[in-house]
């Protein structure tokens, strides 16, 4: 074949199509373009089914339509266009017949179809098929489409399924969003397609049209605003919230939303609704990342349900933990945990204040150290890396607990998110709710332990780092949870790359079934390995119970692990958007 300046292509003889018969023609590694021969009229179309990439040559054409012959996806031969929902127009070429040989004209390289392959994503959200997003997302990062308009449009999308279709629980859509973007930025390719994917997938869903919220007729000052949220979110009314969160945006007072939300959630009332917290630091997220034009409707719809949420009668120990925080609320308004003096404090008697099953024991704890001056940093990285250690030793011959072991790592994690819009008293607020958590999870049967004595153990016996890596991949892969966290520690023990562990053992928990469950973990442990293994004492460098950040993780993903290859959409999209047909890659 030969290539004209002019973009025309010579790409077969007509005798190469018989009447009412096709033929595809291979161009460069992997694009294929089918010919069809209508009544003596020549057709070129793309090969590729744009629904999910069957060859259309193997398709029936009657009347002018093309209809594929796996799903039934029709198109208009001459146009392109697409008679079904969730399906692209089809890409078609202009033919010319010269001396009986078939020339077609590629046109413009360039990517063209960004609101074609926009709108197709927001098609899949609406109807929850994994496919459709996983296509558009690939076809997208194939057009070099930047991954923040990506994002954007599914933030947008996650605004309305919420607002019309989620209460508090959506806290945990947002997460997975939110994760999603900061895990996959660590990676690239298919694994960055995964978690994208991943993450769209798991925010699906309906977004109806809702009443408008409008502003409050003014004039409205911000005192009142922050007056009247309080006293809604002490009284369980949220759709008053959100119209105060509204009005709050439109008299220009953003700045001031966040830290309102944030001391709202840590009041004594709300102990035991650690999602608060987690979720408030989400929203705080998408702000940062997205802007609040982008993020207004998630954060004022899913802030006000969060903290107008009716809580219900508390059990004994809460309600007794509720008055002894409110009790101590003079000593948090006290403390000055911002200093820059570096106090030293019994790290261990914290520690034991805090899982010895003593409410009042744990909270004295708290508001000793708060009252000595502890920086909050050094608090929060002792409140993580006792996660952690909890995580690596809880037994698993039983119910382990992970579902409370790692929101007591997240929600740790999540406090120096809310110091940063909160400030310290939020943080240091954040602290009784953590210890809350702790003793509400007092049914694990974990041994207590000093957090400062170090771990000792062996060193792995294998010859190299390589051969390290793949061992404890090899004991996630089978399940071998009661082996893998002696081999990451003994693997760590013997100087081994901490990084590039975490890195392969996150690749494979996001090829995973339970890869949206492990999100929020997997992020933690990447953000806090980081911070740990940098010179601040305070975030936990040099302490003895740091590995254990990655030993918990890596029992955690071998102990829920149910693989069943769904990621085979993912490496089907890559394909897709690369030109190839559903028999190319069969093929292959």
């Amino acid at each position: 074949m030969t290539k004209q300046p002019s973009q025309w292509i010579h790409v077969a003889a007509i005798s190469d199509v018989p009447m009412g018969e096709a033929k595809a023609i291979r161009l460069g590694e992997g694009r294929s373009i089918a010919l069809f021969n209508v009544d003596g009229r020549i057709y070129a179309t793309d090969n590729q089914c744009p629904h999910m990439g069957y060859p259309l040559t193997r398709g029936a054409v009657r009347h002018g339509i093309l209809t594929c012959d796996w799903h039934g996806r029709s198109f208009d031969l001459d146009g392109g266009g697409c008679f079904n929902y969730e399906c692209d127009d089809l890409q078609t070429f202009p033919v010319d017949v010269r001396q009986d040989k078939i020339w077609i004209q590629l046109g413009d390289a360039q990517y063209k179809r960004r609101d074609e392959h926009l709108r197709l994503l927001w098609q899949g959200l609406l109807s929850e098929d994994r496919w459709t997003i996983s296509k558009a997302i690939a076809l997208l990062l194939k057009g070099s489409v930047p991954e923040e308009e990506i994002v954007e449009m599914v933030l947008r999308h996650l605004g309305r399924h919420i607002a019309s279709s989620h209460g508090a629980e959506g806290g945990d859509d947002v997460s997975r969003l939110i994760n999603g973007i900061k895990v996959g930025r660590r990676y690239q390719d298919a694994d960055r397609l995964m978690v994208l994917a991943t993450a769209a997938c798991s925010v699906a869903g309906k977004a109806a049209e809702r009443l408008e919220v409008v502003s409050l007729p003014g004039p409205v000052a911000w005192n009142n605003i922050d007056r009247w949220t309080r006293m809604f979110s002490h009284d369980g009314q949220s759709g008053r919230i959100e119209r105060c969160l509204f009005t709050a945006y439109h008299l220009d007072y953003e700045d001031k939303i966040m830290p309102l939300l944030y001391e709202c959630a840590v009041e004594p009332h709300f102990l035991g609704f650690a999602d608060n917290l987690l979720s408030l630091g989400y929203l705080a997220e998408a702000i940062e990342s997205f802007g609040w034009e982008q993020s207004s409707e998630l954060v004022f719809s899913l802030g006000a349900k969060l903290l107008g949420r009716r809580r219900g009668e508390p059990e004994r120990f809460r309600r007794d933990a509720v008055g002894l925080m409110t009790s101590m609320v003079p000593v948090i308004q006290a403390s000055n945990p911002s200093t820059n003096r570096v106090i030293e404090y019994d790290e261990d008697a914290f520690v034991g204040a805090l899982v010895s099953v003593n409410i009042q024991k744990s909270f004295d704890a708290v508001g000793t150290v708060l009252k000595a001056g502890v920086k909050l940093d050094r608090l929060i990285t002792t409140l993580v890396l006792l996660s952690a250690d909890r995580m690596a030793r809880t037994p698993v011959n039983v119910d382990a607990g992970w579902g409370a072991l790692t929101v007591e790592l997240n929600l740790a994690a999540s406090l120096r998110t809310a110091q940063r819009h909160g400030g310290d008293q939020v943080a240091a607020k954040g602290l009784f709710h953590a210890a809350w958590l702790l003793f509400a999870d007092r049914w694990l049967n974990i041994p207590v332990r000093p957090l400062t004595i170090p771990l000792g153990g062996d060193t792995l016996d294998v010859p190299n780092e390589d051969a390290g890596v793949r061992v404890i991949l090899n004991s996630i892969a089978s399940l071998n949870v009661q082996d893998v966290g002696r081999q990451v520690l003994e693997y760590l023990n013997a100087g081994y790359s901490g990084d590039r562990l975490l890195h392969e053992m996150g690749r494979v928990m996001l090829w995973d079934d339970t890869n949206t469950r492990i999100l929020p973990t997997l992020r933690t442990v990447f953000e806090e390995w980081e911070r740990s293994s940098g010179s601040d004492p305070a975030l936990g460098a040099g302490h003895p119970a740091r590995y254990q950040l990655l030993v918990g993780l890596a029992r955690y993903a071998t102990d829920i692990r149910t693989n069943k290859d769904s990621g085979s959409a993912t490496n089907t999209a890559m394909r897709f958007a690369e030109g190839r047909t559903t028999v190319d890659v069969f093929e292959e």
